[in-house]
């Protein structure tokens, strides 16, 4: 039979402000007892923002929580990819996620809180703001666009395919000023309620995946820690095999050619900075994780085999590319 093909779009360009990978801090509703929060990164400090216009521009803006089942597909294509259960919505948490789009296509910027003083600060967009953000220049970028661009993220990849969740909330935002126009929030967070099925394969054995190219703007950086790599590389390539567990090497081909890959885990990762470092492994070992990322971007219609050496034997598993 051939591959299963899961379609999404390929990586959207550039965004304005690279999205980030939600905070350490708990969630607002703490999950089951039986499951483990993954400590998520946060900023060591908090990035300059981009200029705030004032409280009434002239265009109007409008926010958007999803309304239908269907408003989850782009989210849980990835997670298809990744042979998971979909995700459901969480109604309750959608008109907290609106209301921090907002505040961030209102004020021009990208981070996952929202000051005091500001006029477009609300107590609904405080509570979603912990969650992940894409923001773009482009005035109809959506939950599509941004679920492609998470997936490329060896930071955000991990966490969208996490077994454990169940639940998530979406809101956007558009505003036709400025130079953030779109904003899309997702809250997964508050979700992580089921109980994981370890391994995780990503893509899983036997799909096609669309996606060729590591996102460019992923925080933390990867490549750091890739000596001599240098932008554009691979879409990542992810193991998970749940808390405790470890991966501690990683071999590719492509085509039945062996090719360079750089494997991130959580103790050889290397961000540019201390607090890079621990965001980036705080992601990996909250699920056992590690990230290969091809030294180039792999080439279409490719067949793909990929290694991974474990405290408890060797994973290996087959894909293709679109």
């Amino acid at each position: 039979m051939p591959p299963a093909t899961v379609r999404l779009p390929a990586p959207v360009p550039p965004v304005i402000v690279p999205p980030a990978p939600t905070p350490a801090q708990p969630p607002e509703v703490q999950p089951a007892p039986e499951t483990v929060t993954p400590a998520l990164p946060v900023r060591p400090t908090v990035p300059a923002p981009l200029p705030q216009r004032p409280a009434a521009p002239a265009v109007p803006s409008r926010t958007t929580p999803p309304t239908s089942k269907s408003a989850l597909a782009p989210l849980n294509a990835v997670r298809t990819l990744a042979a998971l259960p979909p995700v459901i919505r969480a109604p309750g948490w959608e008109s907290q996620c609106a209301a921090h789009a907002r505040y961030l296509v209102k004020t021009d910027r990208g981070e996952h809180r929202e000051e005091p003083d500001s006029p477009f600060r609300s107590a609904a967009g405080v509570a979603c703001a912990p969650g992940h953000y894409f923001v773009s220049s482009q005035p109809t970028a959506d939950l599509e666009r941004a679920a492609a661009y998470w997936a490329t993220g060896p930071f955000h990849l991990p966490q969208l395919i996490d077994p454990r969740l169940t639940r998530v909330a979406v809101g956007s935002a558009h505003d036709g000023a400025g130079r953030v126009q779109s904003a899309v929030l997702l809250d997964g967070g508050r979700g992580l309620t089921g109980i994981g099925a370890y391994p995780v394969r990503f893509p899983a054995p036997g799909r096609t995946s669309p996606f060729t190219t590591a996102a460019p703007a992923e925080w933390p950086d990867p490549l750091p820690s890739c000596s001599g790599y240098a932008g554009p590389v691979g879409a990542p390539i992810a193991l998970l095999l749940g808390p405790g567990r470890r991966v501690t090497g990683a071999a590719l081909k492509v085509n039945g050619r062996a090719v360079a890959a750089c494997l991130l885990t959580p103790a050889s990762f290397r961000g540019a900075s201390t607090g890079d470092t621990r965001a980036g492994r705080n992601v990996l070992a909250a699920q056992g994780g590690a990230v290969l990322l091809p030294r180039r971007p792999l080439p279409p219609g490719a067949a793909v085999h990929v290694g991974f050496s474990t405290d408890r034997g060797r994973v290996g598993w087959a894909f293709h590319v679109r």
